[in-house]
């Protein structure tokens, strides 16, 4: 079977902690989760697994872009959430996305080091065609700068 994810690691220079309430707490999670000069004007997650997840974005000569809810799979405080948006609140099967999208699922890991933490972000996709259209889209940009804008605002909480 190919492997179909992407992976990135950012040192955080923050604590387990710190990173794990920038993951859950909806407030934090809208200053960091989209990379500027996106913006993201509503998050809501429950992390619980079966748990909703779902972030609205601003994004700038496109305008307006919900999400769509997504599940929780997992939820270890401080060490590991992974959230699909394959599946809604409660593990119901969303739609099948539309042309051009693709589900996927994010397992985010933290790792506590000497300097704070690691936060490695691996995005799980269907198939070698989601993988690379995801890393087309600007995956390791984006999700890359979204990182390290979660580093550096995990550091001043």
């Amino acid at each position: 079977m190919a492997d179909t994810s992407l992976t990135l690691s950012v040192e955080t220079g923050a604590t387990p902690a710190q990173v794990w309430r920038c993951l859950t707490e909806p407030e934090l999670l809208k200053q960091w989760f989209a990379p500027a000069p996106v913006t993201v004007t509503d998050a809501e997650i429950d992390p619980t697994p079966g748990g909703g997840f779902r972030t609205v974005m601003q994004v700038p000569e496109m305008g307006e872009m919900d999400g769509g809810w997504g599940c929780v799979l997992v939820a270890d405080p401080e060490r590991r959430i992974v959230w699909t948006s394959a599946l809604g609140p409660g593990f119901k099967p969303n739609p099948a996305p539309g042309e051009g999208a693709f589900a996927f699922t994010a397992d985010i890991r933290l790792a506590e080091t000497a300097e704070g933490c690691t936060y490695t972000a691996t995005v799980l996709h269907a198939s070698d065609a989601d993988r690379a259209a995801h890393e087309a889209m600007g995956f390791h940009d984006g999700w890359g700068a979204a990182a390290q804008q979660l580093a550096d605002l995990a550091r001043t909480l």
